[in-house]
This record gives C-alpha cells, sequence and structure tokens, in this order.
C-alpha cells in the first residue's frame, strides 16, 4: 500500500495525550483504536512525516485493516482528517491539542482561581480577560488582562522554535503534559507580559525549586516580574538573588517574619545592593543600629545610616568599625574637655571672695536643748 504524507499543526517534542481525549473518547473507543490513536500523537511529536497504513499495523502488530478501521472511527470522531486520492490515503491530519481545549474545560477541574471559560465559536476571537495583581491587595501599576487564545493562535506560537523547546522544558518541570489552561497561561506570559522564552523557562526552574508548582503562584510571580521591567534572564536572576540573598534577611532583622516584601521594601534593599553596593554585612548591622536606636522596623533609618556611609566612601565593615572609633574618641575627647571645663569652673567659684571667710560652727545638741526649754 502506498505512503501517505502525515500533516502537523503543533510539534512539541513529547507526546502529550489531552486529558479530553482520555475522559471523553478513550473510556469508549475500542483498545486497538486508542493504541493506534496514540502511535500516531508519538509520531507526530517525532515529526515523522512520511507513514504508511503497512508501517502503523507492523510497528502495533495489527492488521492493515485494523488500522484502516481505527483511522475512520477517530476521523467520525473528529480526532483526524483523512483525505483520499483514488481510494488511497494520502494524507493524514491530526487535529492539534489546542483544537480541543475547549472540551477540555468542560470535563475537567480547572484548579486556577478563575477558570478560563471555553471561547463560543460565533465569538471565537473574543478575549475571556483576567486581572491580575502581583501581590495580594496591592494595585499593580499596569493592568494585564489574560486573553483565552484561540486554537489558530495557539499553532501559530508553536510554530517558534524558542516557544516549541520552552513548552517542552516546562512539562519536564512540571512532570506532566500541558493542559490546555497550562498552555493559555503560559502564551499569556510570552505574549501579554513580553516575558522572553529563556525567561519564562527560569520562572518555572525558580518557582518549582521553592516548592511552588501551582500555576497560580508561578503567574503572580511572572506578573510581579513584568512589573519590575525584567526583560532578560540576567535581569530576572538578579531580581530573585535580591530577594532571596537579601530581602528575607532584611526582614528577619526586623522582626518582620512570615511575610513576603512589599515593593517599596524591595526597592530599598534594591538601592542598597546595587546601587549604593553595600554587601549583606553591612546592611543588616545597619538594620540592628536602627533597632537599638528607634526600637523599631525602620526602612527610612536604615536608608540614613548607608546613605551616611556611602557619602563617607565607607565600603567595608572595617571602614565602619574604624569610623566608629574614630566617633567614639572624638566623643571621650569631648567628654573630657567639658569635665575638665567644669573642673575649672568649680576651682574658680571656690576661690572667690564670697566664700573668703572663716566657717561658723554650731553644737546642733545644744541648740535642741535651748530650744525645748524655752
Amino acid at each position: 500500500m502506498s505512503q501517505f504524507k502525515l500533516q502537523q499543526d503543533v510539534f512539541t517534542q513529547a507526546t502529550r495525550i489531552p486529558n479530553c481525549f482520555i475522559e471523553k473518547y478513550m473510556p469508549k473507543a475500542a483498545g486497538e483504536f486508542v493504541k493506534i490513536y496514540i502511535y500516531l500523537l508519538k509520531c507526530v511529536e517525532e515529526n515523522r512525516s512520511e507513514l504508511s497504513i503497512a508501517k502503523i499495523a507492523d510497528a502495533l502488530e495489527d492488521s492493515e485493516k485494523d488500522v484502516i478501521r481505527a483511522l475512520k472511527y477517530w476521523e467520525k470522531k473528529g480526532l483526524l482528517k483523512l483525505t483520499f486520492e483514488d481510494g488511497t490515503l494520502t494524507s493524514l491530519r491530526m487535529i492539534s491539542f489546542a483544537e480541543m481545549t475547549d472540551e477540555t474545560e468542560k470535563i475537567t477541574v480547572n484548579v486556577s482561581a478563575k477558570p478560563a471559560q471555553p471561547a463560543e465559536p460565533a465569538k471565537e476571537q473574543e478575549a475571556a480577560q483576567e486581572v491580575f495583581s502581583a501581590e495580594e491587595g496591592e494595585e499593580p501599576k499596569t493592568v494585564y488582562t489574560k486573553k483565552q487564545y484561540t486554537p489558530t493562535e495557539i499553532a501559530s506560537f508553536s510554530e517558534k522554535d524558542d516557544v516549541t523547546m520552552l513548552l517542552y522544558s516546562i512539562q519536564k518541570y512540571l512532570g506532566h503534559a500541558l493542559s490546555g489552561a497550562d498552555l493559555n497561561t503560559v502564551l499569556f506570559f510570552y505574549d501579554t507580559l513580553k516575558l522572553p522564552a529563556d525567561v519564562i523557562e527560569y520562572l518555572f526552574e525558580y518557582c518549582i525549586s521553592k516548592g511552588h508548582k501551582h500555576m497560580r503562584y508561578i503567574e503572580k510571580t511572572a506578573i510581579g516580574w513584568a512589573e519590575q521591567g525584567i526583560s532578560t534572564l540576567k535581569g530576572a536572576k538578579a531580581l530573585n538573588s535580591i530577594y532571596s540573598d537579601s530581602c528575607y534577611p532584611v526582614l528577619k532583622a526586623f522582626g518582620l517574619n512570615g511575610r513576603k516584601p512589599s515593593k517599596g521594601e524591595a526597592d530599598y534593599v534594591s538601592r542598597w545592593t546595587l546601587s549604593y553596593g553595600f554587601n549583606m554585612e553591612m546592611i543588616l548591622d545597619a538594620c540592628n543600629r536602627t533597632m537599638d536606636t528607634i526600637h523599631q522596623p525602620s526602612f527610612e533609618y536604615a536608608d540614613s545610616i548607608l546613605k551616611r556611609w556611602k557619602s563617607a566612601g565607607i565600603s567595608s565593615m572595617e571602614e565602619v568599625k574604624a569610623l566608629d572609633e574614630k566617633r567614639e574618641k572624638a566623643i571621650a575627647g569631648s567628654m573630657k574637655t567639658a569635665q575638665r571645663k567644669k573642673d575649672e569652673r568649680s576651682k574658680n567659684a571656690s576661690s572667690n571672695k564670697f566664700n573668703n571667710f572663716d566657717q561658723r560652727t554650731y553644737d546642733y545638741s545644744e541648740l535642741e536643748e535651748k530650744l525645748f526649754n524655752v
């Protein structure tokens, strides 16, 4: 039997089985039909453009008639598109996973805070919008809207090499295939937030390394990065370093445990590390001095200390200690001078004319006796 051309819309370098297929189509299909469909998915993901009925039958140890029956069954179910010329199969098109997204949303539970709504056929181009902020209770500087991408849009994005590799990497990090909602969220990062593919990949790596696999958490982190203007992998790593290595130790020094730093607090820490160029030892010392002096956390007060050090050219704890010693010596010198002046005033007061006479002495027992005998 002649070969036919196998066409594909999405190439992700991994065999993905849509949830809608498992939950809706697989239970009602014959086992051999399911096996053949999964094999076709594998061929698509391996980018095998040439295939034949005979090759499928040999690979699965089935008869060619069984293969043909399976293909026609799945075409009837709307998962394949077969093209025949003179009774010979010349082309087989797999309906992309994205085109089954609507069904997925209908029959599966969406774990995100606000489930995406399936697009109606007549309104396919309308975007279902969802507004997010970087932190709960805070208004973002920019309001981002999360749209529901159409199958055509998803297929177009998936043709890009960087998106293809990104989707493959994300699945590796998550340990499972992306659902339709997950795929839509990743494209939201890429298309709306304008985060480059390498930054998005690092986003998943970073969040998952911290034990956060929920897409909602990853989404909030992505929006936070976008609001802070992160556009490169270097910038993303630098920002995470500030949060992980700087912000949380500062909060701990101030006794503000158990919460994330606010945008303003993070800006202070960023200024101290990036603009002032201080290491964490110096920053924490300024925080400790703040607590010792005013007995309450204050980023403003700590900033005034660090700003003085910056103006004085101080760049190490050794120089800070030298400055402290110099100040202590100056204070000690001032105290000695003040004491010496005080002693001189006392000495002068004891030698003036007012005190230059014989002091009287009294017998208080005799005076008391006279007082009561009056």
